[in-house]
C-alpha cells in the first residue's frame, strides 16, 4: 500500500534548496511522514548517483531510464518498511544492484565495460582531481590515469569491483556497503584489500607512484 501523501498549503511549500541540505535520514523520515516534497528531495540527491552507480554495472544501457524508474516507483511503495538507522543510501544501492543482475541475465551475459561509454563522465569526475588553474596538460595526464585505474577496476573480480566502486566513487562506508551487497562487514573489508592489492598488480607502477603523490 503507498503511503498517503500529505498536501502543503502554498506558504508551507519549502525550497528544495533547504531540503536537500538535510540529512537523508530526516528526508526519509519526513517522506514516510506523507511529506511528498521530501520524498522529492530524494530523488532530487540520490538520481545522480544511482544512474551512475548503474553505467558501471551495465556499460551504456536503454535500460537504465527504467531500472531508475522502477527503483523509484518501489522506494515509494515501501518507504514505511525502509528503517532509518540502516541507511537510505545502501537500500537503493542495493535494489540498482538487483536490477542491473535481471537485466545483465535477459540479455544472457556478464558485464563487459568500454571505457568508451561514459567519456562525458570521466571528464567530470576528473574536476574532482584537478582546478581551472591546471595546465591542459596535467588535465590530460589525470585523465589518462583515472581511465587506467577504471580500465584495471573493470578486470577485477565483480564483487570485489563492485565493492570498491560503492567505496571509492560512491563514498559509502563499510556498513553502507556491506548493506548494499547484502553481506557482513568483514566480507567487504576483505573484498575491498584485495581490489586494492589487485590494482596494484594491474596499473602501471609510474600511475602508483602519482596516485600516492597526490593522495598519500
Amino acid at each position: 500500500m503507498q503511503p498517503e501523501v500529505a498536501q502543503r498549503a502554498p506558504d508551507e511549500t519549502e525550497d528544495l534548496l533547504t531540503l536537500v541540505q538535510m540529512s537523508e535520514d530526516e528526508l526519509l523520515r519526513r517522506a514516510q511522514a506523507g511529506d511528498e516534497e521530501a520524498f522529492g528531495a530524494i530523488l532530487y540527491t540520490l538520481e545522480g548517483p544511482l544512474r551512475r552507480f548503474v553505467r558501471r554495472l551495465l556499460g551504456t544501457s536503454d535500460a537504465e531510464d527504467d531500472i531508475i524508474q522502477d527503483v523509484f516507483i518501489a522506494l515509494y511503495r515501501n518507504l514505511g518498511s525502509i528503517e532509518p538507522e540502516r541507511g537510505l543510501r545502501p537500500y537503493l544501492y542495493r535494489m540498482v544492484r538487483n536490477r542491473s543482475y535481471d537485466q545483465l541475465r535477459k540479455l544472457g551475459r556478464y558485464h563487459v565495460y568500454s571505457l568508451d561509454d561514459e567519456p562525458a563522465e570521466a571528464y567530470a569526475s576528473l574536476e574532482t582531481l584537478s582546478d581551472d588553474s591546471e595546465e591542459p596538460e596535467e588535465v590530460a595526464h589525470w585523465l589518462l590515469i583515472q581511465l587506467e585505474v577504471r580500465e584495471a577496476m573493470n578486470r577485477l573480480p565483480e564483487n570485489q569491483r563492485q565493492a570498491l566502486i560503492l567505496f571509492a566513487e560512491e563514498g559509502l562506508s563499510y556498513a553502507e556497503i556491506a548493506e548494499a551487497m547484502n553481506t557482513n562487514v568483514g566480507t567487504i573489508k576483505s573484498r575491498l584489500f584485495h581490489a586494492k592489492k589487485g590494482l596494484r598488480r594491474l596499473v602501471r607502477p609510474e600511475v602508483l607512484q602519482a596516485l600516492d603523490a597526490e593522495f598519500g
